[in-house]
């Protein structure tokens, strides 16, 4: 089980990866999802819960703790999270195999899978 500093580290490293995209990806997601949306990530195995604001096209930095709201909730034990964002395990057959839930309208998913 990774611990929570390192999902964090890992859930920044995705935010800045999206930060250092073409301008055409940031002008995409924003246009997809029309306008700003809370991200959360639930991981139960460390009872933990990170967020972050995707706003334009682009996330801001990964706060820890519960939001007020959130648009899109993402629910993943660590490994399995770390996994899907270091590209060694799929989203789609992860969400399929029940590794991750995601609470999400059916636009919100599709601009998801762009960021993992």
């Amino acid at each position: 089980m990774a611990s929570a500093n390192e999902v964090e580290a890992e859930l920044q490293k995705l935010v800045d990866r999206l930060a250092a995209a073409d301008p055409a990806v940031h002008a995409d997601l924003a246009r997809t999802l029309g306008g700003p949306r809370l991200v959360q990530m639930e991981v139960p195995d460390l009872r933990e819960s990170f967020w972050s604001e995707l706003t334009d096209g682009t996330m801001g930095d990964v706060q820890r703790g519960q939001p007020d709201h959130a648009d899109i909730r993402i629910t993943a034990d660590s490994d399995d999270l770390l996994a899907m964002i270091r590209g060694t395990k799929p989203l789609f057959s992860s969400y399929l195999a029940g590794h991750v839930r995601v609470q999400a309208s059916v636009s919100d998913l599709l601009a998801l899978r762009r960021l993992m």
